[in-house]
């Protein structure tokens, strides 16, 4: 057997033992260690021993050879030792190895050469191993302890009597001749070597023993050690070295001799005690430290370490360390000491290795003595410690060994801790031998650190000092001999030999250091040391003072001595940078860069390279976290940008552009450096700033000549490549956000401009582009050095792998077009070309087709870029790579990601269909890691998806041509992941493109390609596709039951049995009803589970299904009841999706099933859910809380989810039981009752059902499947088919029981499919015209009703159309109403009857939807005379009554005590005199109000003041005290409102008539308030009352600057204390919680004293307006926050002689329009903001957040408003544009038709604001109605619409943004027109309230814009025309110069 084989079996059975060791079988026998053990010569069976000896025999080991074999195995289970677990193990082989450790020093081996294997010898091997394995047994095992303690005390034992045996004292020689002299050296080795093997062990693990313990062990070791024994041991290995090799055992031995002193470890007595030492050193620590702390660790550094004085010890077992054992174990040390400086008779110090062992024996004896004198100073003399430390620090040979430096170093700094006496003396050694004793490497550093000890426990000043005294050596000049003078620091000369001490005592005020120096290099040696020193010293220290003071020295030093130093020092400094401040870091990198240009200039290497090394340093240290970093980045990009910046760029001489290519040269490598260690390229925090200054860094670089094709390009090619790769692409991803390229006004592309230097850049640009020479003929420089930079880092970057960001350079704008375009073309197809030949060359692994293909769904991604230029170069680039390395597209990678960009670029482009005018810029998908950013141009969508689908087609048919299995299988796998929204009834347009492709024929498939083709069959291979999927399938999903660790399997305590579910199929379906019950069990308690578990468990019991043949009715039951249990969209379409497969897969299921649905359907109309929902209403606008607040666009989309989540269950279930009708018709009779009976139930619920916009699909979609139904049954007789018509037209007309609706939200599609629906209904409903023409009691209403029915649902699809093409139908869209016409009066009128019989509120809404007098008067005629019939619908009472209470009204009033109640403004319009105080109009009005909530009428406080001008017999004024007593804020608002009436001119000097009503409700309220509501009322009032009259007290002030005005309101608002609840009364939701008192502004006013100031309010968030509870059961029961307010600053105006009460009217509107155009979740934008009168012509006004006024704008100089939005959100293809473009369109729009019908004038650029987001907001309503500024008619457009905010819209009217703007406009209008009565009447309430903006005739004026008498398309016409009208306008614009002219207003 070789010696490799020997190693691997010494290692096996190592392994082994191990393994059995730490394996969980507790028993020792039959175990692998007992087998082990029989492997050795003592083996006895377990129960033969007694004690470890075995009985009956005293046979002794080691008399008997041992083997290799025995000594392999011996070890392996030693090694296990440590890893033994059980007591019983440790206890067998304790006794197992007993006898070894007895006998292991008089051990013999075998004869055998694979001994020789074993280090350093077997007999160490041997001891050491079996010391540990005993010493780590008892460690381990505690009661193993004392029987391990005995046998290592019976070793030492053993040794001591045969140490003693041998040793001189006995007799120099043996007496007797039996054994000879060789036989006795040979003896006394192998004890020698034995003894070495037990003292490392026993020092390493010395924590066995007891601190009394080890003192005695030390005691016994020592006597062992004595110096007879000792002497015998030299004598010894002598005779062994000198002895001849005739004795059998010599040559071996002398080979032993020989093999120790090569490792280091020469034989001899000096060994002995080195071990015994460091024994020593083990028992001393642990009387300080525990066993842990000292494992990894050395003693000093611990006690370094420690803050605290180390005399007190520090571990558990520190009671033990008592005095004596101290004291003992110091006189050991000293002993030892003693031994050493006496140089004894056996220290023969001969060899290097003798005197290294000599040296680690003193480093033991002196840390072992220091340990000692830490603990006790009494127990060990300091001064004695020191004295030797002086003597040993003064022999440059001792200092010279490394261990022996280090411990002696490091002691002196723990004695100047000890001892603070010694520390002076310290330190003046250490400086003195830092400059004198030549010490090396870790010595230095090892010393400086000590040094900085010793100083930190002197002061700072010994610090300085000490910094000065090295750092004056430094100066020394050219004589090195002279001494030069230092800080005052004692006398440090030094003249004597090596004996003499380095201290004298002598106390004297100079000091010196002299330098016996003989040659250069030593000098430098001497300098270097210095200077690291000063370095080590100040880092050290960690005081940033001090590094500042170290690093100016060493600057000050630099050419002071010589090039070798000054080298160090430049290098030294960079380390000590790292620790110091930014300012003395920015110094040290300008010397870098002084030195780095001189060296350049003078040629000099040393000071370069110095330079370079400490730059690479600190590039190499520095991260991004540290705040130097930046400083250097910023330095290093400045300095390569700075180089070469002449401004006479002609004067350049060649010569300086060398010298700065040079410099440039020099920094490349550190900034090559640092960029890789920071990944600079995946960080995305840098700054623009940083960016700019990598780009012109490139610039620069290449402007110097730095290129591919040069020399010096060639000479730095490495470092560039690093830069490229980390570098970010030289054009920002922003740039595509410019108006204009930076490149042409790039001052570093200018440098070296001359036509000299034109003509060599663009031979060079042409020499790498020779198909681009005449584009790049027609460049400028500055072009041509931008290319250059971008073919440099971009083919650099190719050569590395990445070649995709060369696409960013088209987002550049001159890049779009001309030669630019066409030479970066080339640049890209040269990167391709450097990026493909690579790959090509099949060498680089990181150029492999995976690789490849993350490139490649890279580019992917590009080819849909928003920037039409991008996607070309990135098609371009795919066509290359997929033409070359066409396996890059036969990766998941590159293959899903196209697949799931086709999916994101579909859904973007259905986004235009089902979010009409929202668009979303981003789409991501996890599953294919790609991101796109998309424009708004939904046509620029449209074309990117079909040359996208167009090219994908081509790539992967090219794919599938070479690896149609390969690509298939990829598509297959597609295929077969997706997530659960995309599962059914979903298009991805991904999905079908995979489907599509996996069916090609491959064009390389000759044998299918030969298939002739027979007409128009279309063949091809989806059948293998899909039966290959499908396959995959059967095997993706194999196991029988979830492997969620659910809590329903632990219910079932299912998880045991798995096992045997498979072969049990009655338990399996037993089990499976057990979950089932459980899941149904908790979804009806409304607990939340996962849709993942849900899908498993369901889709296993459907399994079961498909295969059982039993009758599976519980399974059944739940596989249905489940998903109607969660009931959402998502648990229907799984349900559905399981229930069809169950149905199809196993036929006789499907009765059971279905009665299972339509049982569950049921129950949705018994439980009131979905469509049948009772609560989920759409209330008229006016019924609900008018708000004061911006437009939430987010609240919408939550309204219209809450209203899809409801209905989208039913909607699927419908289509299910359409289909599946049609699918079982004329099948069993069964089947056909079972849908008759679902259908009856159906339409009785309809009735309850609810009338939200979005019901109307579901409601026509429920008649569409009754009619068919209807016309296809057969159990039905012809009188039962009548009833049942008669019900489905019932329950259609219920739909027009509620007003019109629109729509809700902006989904086209849903809307199209509604029109359709519509025209399918009527098409339906003429199939069963049969059924009802036979004469029968129901023939006669069926028709009325189905003509009623017909007209209703033509006029619905009319208005439908109107909404879904505002603009007026598109010419190729075949009109569906197509020859219908508009219903005459006549065929109205015969079918009012017939509406009134089916309901009172279907034939009060035919008003509505067909505006006649004929029909009103028809219908007004039923309400007069069948009132009771309509007492439910609450519109009945306006038509009832009328705008005047008419003579023919009388007995009908008495039926408004119950009639339903109308909406609050209705109601307190009944309070006008127009209705004579009719006490039951009075007491209905009244009842209405009360039935209100308080939040809901307290948005009509304006109005209700104004009643009690009327009020004659206290009803309002009852209803407002009532009201008074539980809503505080409503008392308040009504309180400042009858202030602000009380009065009719701003001075209050003119009482109104109604101000003595007023006072006297006013004082009752007061008087009436409970004792809390009183205090809060003065409380807020005074409060307020504080805040307006600073007002008042600017009056005096309004001449004086604005400064002075400013300076007085801050004095008054800091006198206001804010108390605990006040607000202001423009928020009375918010709390104030505190003033900003500097915020005070005077605004600019001729007489009046208006100011601003800031305010922070505290309020809570506002709760989303109907959120469904299904929708947060979606999301998990997630936990609501606690604190559900939020913190704001509400900046306010204050007035005082100003009426602002037409702008609360106004803004009353805005908010009321806000609450319309909400109610159709039209997507338009106001902001109704607060104004609140609070007095006669006071009060207080919100200030819009975060706007400027145009007119600011304007007078900022920027030109027009297209160039505002350009200049903050950048060009019009950056998505912040488009984003705010959008903004504006949306707030354009709904602003213009307030506008034009509240008539608002005035509209100069100063009322006009601007938000940051983009929205346009009007201001200040002082002009409206029918008043003009001044009576001047200028404004003669209906609304604003100047030419600069048609340039924001797109800049023409065929632009889309335009057009979104014109359909918002006409929707806006429509959706108003309904609530021209109610909006009429806010207006009429406030007609007697003395506002200027009123004429008698402004209300008919103010209907008359609604033009009620026009249908909706012609108004949508009418609206058209006014928005053409204002565009072409020129009044506003001449009315804007008339504004510029009087109140220096720009336009």
């Amino acid at each position: 057997m070789d010696n490799a084989s020997r190693n691997i079996r010494r290692k096996a059975l190592q392994k082994i033992a191990a393994l059995s060791a730490t394996s969980s079988a507790s028993s020792f026998d039959n175990s692998d260690l007992e087998k082990l053990s029989r492997g050795c010569s003592n083996y006895v069976k377990p129960n033969n021993t007694s004690n470890g000896y075995a009985k009956g025999g005293s046979r002794s080991l080691a008399g008997s050879p041992m083997s290799i074999r025995e000594f392999e195995v011996l070890l392996a289970l030693c090694k296990a030792a440590p890893l033994l677990e059980s007591s019983h193990s440790s206890e067998k082989l304790m006794n197992q190895l007993s006898p070894y450790i007895l006998e292991a020093h008089t051990q013999v081996f075998v004869p055998s050469p694979y001994f020789r294997e074993i280090e350093p010898s077997p007999i160490e091997a041997l001891s050491y191993n079996l010391s540990t394995a005993f010493l780590t047994l008892g460690i381990n095992h505690q009661h193993l302890r004392n029987a391990i303690a005995e046998r290592l005390w019976a070793y030492l034992r053993h040794c001591l009597d045969v140490a003693n045996s041998v040793s001189p004292t006995q007799g120099s020689a043996s007496d007797d001749g039996s054994a000879t002299e060789m036989e006795d050296a040979i003896n006394v080795a192998t004890l020698t070597i034995s003894i070495l093997g037990f003292l490392d062990a026993a020092a390493t693990y010395a924590n066995f023993w007891t601190a009394d313990e080890r003192l005695l062990l030390i005691q016994r070791v020592k006597l062992v050690l004595s110096e007879g024994f000792l002497v015998t041991v030299e004598t010894a290995f002598s005779t062994i070295r000198n002895s001849h090799a005739h004795h059998s055992q010599a040559k071996e031995w002398k080979r032993y001799v020989r093999h120790y002193a090569a490792i280091g470890r020469p034989l001899g007595a000096m060994l002995l005690q080195q071990s015994f030492m460091w024994l020593l050193v083990a028992g001393s620590s642990l009387l300080s430290t525990d066993v842990d702390t000292l494992k990894n660790n050395d003693i000093l550094d611990i006690h370094m370490l420690s803050t605290t004085n180390v005399t007190s010890p520090t571990s558990s077992r520190s009671v033990e360390a008592d005095f004596d054992t101290i004291e003992t174990m110091a006189d050991i040390a000293e002993d030892e000491m003693s031994l050493l400086e006496d140089g004894a008779d056996y220290l023969r110090l001969g060899s290097t290795w003798q005197q290294r062992l000599a040296f680690s024996v003193k480093a033991g004896a002196l840390t072992s003595y220091l340990n000692c004198a830490l603990l006790n100073e009494d127990a060990a003399n300091a001064d004695t410690l020191m004295s030797w430390l002086e003597d040993t620090l003064a022999d440059p040979s001792q200092m010279a060994d490394e261990t022996l430096a280090s411990v002696v170093l490091r002691s002196l700094a723990l004695i100047s801790k000890l001892s603070p006496g010694f520390a002076p003396n310290v330190s003046r050694l250490l400086p003195r031998f830092l400059v004198q004793g030549g010490p090396r490497g870790q010595t230095i550093s090892l010393a400086s650190n000590c040094l900085a000890y010793v100083l930190q426990i002197l002061s700072q000043d010994a610090i300085i000092t000490t910094l000065y005294t090295l750092g004056n050596v430094l100066s020394s000049g050219s004589n090195a001999e002279r001494a030069l003078a230092s800080g005052v620091n004692g006398d440090f000369s030094l003249e004597g030999s090596v004996s003499s001490t380095f201290y004298n005592g002598k106390q004297s005020t100079g000091s010196s250091i002299s330098l016996p120096i003989s040659g250069e290099e030593e000098t430098s040696a001497v300098y270097g040391n210095v200077v690291q020193a000063i370095c080590g010293i100040a880092s050290s220290c960690d005081d940033p003072k001090i590094t500042a003071l170290a690093q100016s020295m060493l600057m000050q030093k630099i050419g002071k001595v010589n090039r070798l130093t000054d080298a160090r020092i430049i290098k030294e400094a960079a380390g000590l940078a790292l620790s110091g401040g930014p300012l003395e870091f920015r110094t040290l990198l300008k010397l870098y860069a002084k030195i780095s240009q001189d060296g350049v200039a003078q040629n000099n290497e040393v000071l370069l390279d110095a330079v370079m090394k400490a730059r690479d340093f600190l590039s190499s240290s520095l991260r991004k976290e540290v705040p130097l970093y930046d400083i250097y980045l910023e330095h290093l990009l400045e300095a390569i940008i700075s180089k070469g910046d002449v401004h006479q760029a002609q004067n350049t001489r060649e010569a300086d552009v060398e010298i700065a290519a040079r410099e440039i040269a020099q920094l490349l490598q550190p900034l090559a450096t640092l960029m890789s260690s920071n990944d600079l390229v995946n960080d995305n925090t840098l700054s623009e700033e940083t960016l700019s200054m990598f780009r012109d860094a490139w610039f620069n670089i290449v402007v110097h000549g730095f290129a591919t094709n040069t020399d010096r390009g060639k000479k730095y090619m490495n470092e560039l490549r690093v830069m490229a790769i980390h570098s970010k692409p030289l054009v920002g991803e922003q740039r595509g956000e410019q108006v204009e390229s930076d490149i042409e006004l790039n001052t570093v592309l200018r440098r070296g401009m001359s036509s000299e230097h034109e003509a060599m850049q663009k031979k060079r640009l042409t020499a790498l582009l020779p198909s681009r020479a005449s584009d790049i003929r027609g460049l400028s420089y500055r072009k041509v050095i931008f290319l250059q930079a971008a073919f440099l880092v971009e083919t650099l970057r190719a050569n590395s792998g990445d070649c995709a960001k060369a696409l960013t350079y088209f987002m550049e704008p001159s890049m779009r077009r001309g030669d630019m375009s066409n030479t970066m073309e080339g640049i890209t197809v040269a990167v391709m070309d450097a990026y493909l030949r690579k790959t090509l060359s099949g060498v680089n692994p990181t150029f492999s087709a995976p690789y490849v293909a993350t490139q490649l769904a890279l580019i992917f991604n590009g080819c849909c870029y928003r920037i039409e230029r991008v996607q070309q170069a990135a098609m371009i680039c795919a066509d290359r790579i997929i033409q070359e390395v066409p396996s890059a597209l036969c990766q998941k990678s590159s293959i899903f990601a196209l697949l799931e960009l086709l999916s994101l670029m579909w859904t973007s482009c259905l986004e235009a269909e089902t979010d009409e005018y929202e668009w979303r810029s981003s789409f991501t998908s996890a599953r294919g890691k790609v991101t796109v950013e998309l424009s708004d141009d939904y046509s620029l969508r449209r074309r990117t998806l079909n040359n996208l689908y167009r090219k994908a087609k081509g790539w992967v048919t090219t794919v599938i041509s070479i690896a149609p299995l390969d690509v298939k299988g990829l598509l297959q796998t597609y295929l077969s992941e997706y997530d659960d929204e995309g599962a059914y009834g979903h298009i991805s347009l991904g999905r079908s493109f995979a489907t599509e492709m996996g069916s090609l024929i491959p064009s390389t498939d000759q044998r299918l390609g030969a298939i002739d083709r027979h007409g128009d069959c279309n063949i091809n291979a989806a059948s293998d596709f899909i039966a290959q999927h499908t396959t995959r399938q059967e095997y993706r999903y194999t196991e029988a039951l979830p492997d969620h660790d659910a809590e329903w399997l632990h219910f079932m305590h299912l998880a045991q049995r798995r096992g045997s579910i498979i072969s049990k199929p009655d338990k399996e379906s037993d089990d499976a009803v057990t979950v089932l019950a459980h899941i149904e069990a908790r979804t009806l308690k409304r607990k939340y589970i996962p849709i993942g578990e849900l899908r498993d468990i369901l889709r296993r019991a459907a399994a079961l299904l498909c295969r059982s043949k039993k009758d599976e009715c519980a399974i059944v039951h739940h596989l249905v009841a489940i998903p109607f249990a969660i009931f959402t969209k998502q648990s229907i379409k799984l349900g559905i999706s399981l229930w069809l497969g169950v149905i199809n897969e196993n036929p006789p299921m499907e009765p059971r099933i279905l009665m299972e649905i339509a049982q569950q359907w049921e129950s949705t109309v018994h439980r009131r859910i979905g469509i049948f929902h009772g609560q989920f209403l759409h209330p008229d606008p006016f019924y609900v809380k008018g708000e004061f607040a911006p437009s939430d666009r987010a609240a919408l989309s939550k309204r219209q989810q809450a209203a899809h989540n409801l209905l989208a269950p039913h909607m699927r279930l419908l289509q299910f039981l359409g289909s599946h009708f049609n699918a079982t018709r004329l099948g069993i009779s069964h089947t056909e009752k079972t849908f008759l009976r679902l259908l009856n139930v159906t339409l009785d619920g309809l009735k309850h059902s609810m009338g939200h916009p979005l019901a109307r699909e579901i409601r026509f979609q429920i008649i569409l499947f009754g009619l068919k139904v209807l016309r296809h049954v057969t159990a039905l007789d012809y009188f039962s088919c009548c009833l049942l018509k008669d019900k489905i037209l019932s329950s259609a007309l219920s739909w027009f029981t509620f007003a019109p609706r629109w729509s809700f939200g902006g989904n086209r599609v849903q809307l199209k499919a509604e029109t359709c629906l519509l025209a399918d209904v009527a098409a339906a409903l003429k199939n069963v015209q049969m059924i009802g023409q036979k004469p029968t009691s129901l023939s006669k209403s069926l028709q009325s009703k189905e003509s009623l029915l017909q007209v209703l649902m033509e006029s619905e699809k009319t208005r439908l159309n109107v909404w879904l093409y505002p603009l007026g139908e598109p010419r190729d869209q075949p009109t569906p109403n197509q020859g219908s016409k508009v219903p005459t009066e006549a065929t109205l009128l015969g079918l009012v009857r017939t509406a009134w019989t089916e309901s009172s509120s279907l034939a009060i809404q035919l008003i509505a939807r067909f505006p006649s007098p004929r029909l009103h008067k028809e219908i007004r005629w039923l309400l007069l005379n069948f009132p009771d019939k309509a007492i439910s619908e609450p519109e009945g009472v306006q038509l009832l009554l009328g705008e005047t209470l008419l003579s023919d009204v009388s007995f009908q009033l008495k039926y408004l005590l119950y009639w339903a109640p109308v909406n609050p403004i209705t109601a307190v319009t009944l309070f006008l005199p127009a209705y004579r105080n009719h006490p039951f109009i009075l007491q209905y009005a009244m009842r209405a109000l009360e039935s209100h909530s308080v939040d809901v009428t307290f948005f009509y406080v304006p109005q209700i003041v104004q009643t009690l001008r009327y009020d004659a017999l206290g009803y309002v004024e009852r209803y407002i005290v009532e009201t008074a007593k539980f809503s505080q804020l409503f008392a308040h608002q009504i309180i400042w409102n009858m202030k602000a009436n009380a009065y009719k001119d701003e001075d209050s000097l003119v009482p109104d008539a109604v101000k003595p009503t007023l006072d006297k409700v006013m004082n009752r309220m007061i008087a009436e308030f409970s004792g809390v509501d009183k205090i809060f009322y003065e409380k807020e009032f005074t409060f307020f009352d504080e805040v307006t009259s600073i007002s008042g007290k600017l009056k005096p002030f309004i001449k004086r600057p604005k400064p002075e005005k400013k300076q007085k309101i801050e004095e008054e608002l800091r006198k206001i204390k804010v108390e605990v609840g006040v607000y202001l009364p423009s928020n009375p939701e918010g709390v104030v919680i505190g003033i900003d008192r500097k915020s005070g502004k005077p605004l600019q006013s001729h007489a009046k004293a208006p100011y601003m100031a800031t305010f922070r309010i505290k309020k809570s968030k506002g709760d989303t307006e109907g959120v469904d509870e299904m929708l947060e059961e979606t999301n998990q029961n997630g936990v609501v926050p606690q604190d559900n307010t939020v913190e704001i600053w509400q900046s306010a105006i204050f007035k005082v002689g100003d009426d602002c009460r037409q702008d609360v009217l106004a803004l009353q509107m805005i908010a009321a329009f806000r609450g319309i155009f909400n109610n159709v979740g039209l997507d338009v934008y106001v902001f109704p903001y607060r104004v609140t009168a609070t007095a006669p012509g006071c009060g207080v006004i919100d200030v819009l957040p975060n706007s400027i006024s145009r007119d600011m704008l304007g007078r900022e100089a920027v030109n027009g408003l297209y160039d505002y939005f350009i200049s903050k959100y950048g060009n019009e293809d950056s998505l912040r544009f488009q984003e705010a473009r959008s903004n504006f369109v949306k707030s354009m729009a709904a602003y213009s038709i307030i506008s034009f019908l509240l008539q608002f004038k005035d509209r100069h650029n100063g009322n006009i604001m601007i938000d940051d987001a983009g929205h346009i907001l009007h201001i200040d309503f002082g002009f409206c109605f029918d008043i003009a500024p001044g009576g001047v008619k200028f404004e003669r457009a209906p609304f604003k619409l100047t030419t600069e905010m048609v340039a924001v819209m797109g800049g023409s009217t065929d632009h889309q943004a335009y057009k979104w703007f014109e359909e918002l406009c006409v929707k806006a209008f429509l959706a108003s027109r309904p609530y021209t009565e109610k909006l009429s009447q806010l207006v009429l309430l406030m007609m007697d309230s003395g506002l200027p903006c009123f004429k008698p005739e402004s209300i008919q004026h103010f209907k008359e814009r609604f033009v009620p008498e026009k249908s909706e398309r012609e108004a949508g016409d009418f609206m058209r025309g006014l928005i053409r009208k204002s565009q072409s306008s020129y009044s506003t614009g001449v009315y804007d110069q008339f504004q510029l002219l009087t109140n220096g207003i720009p336009y």
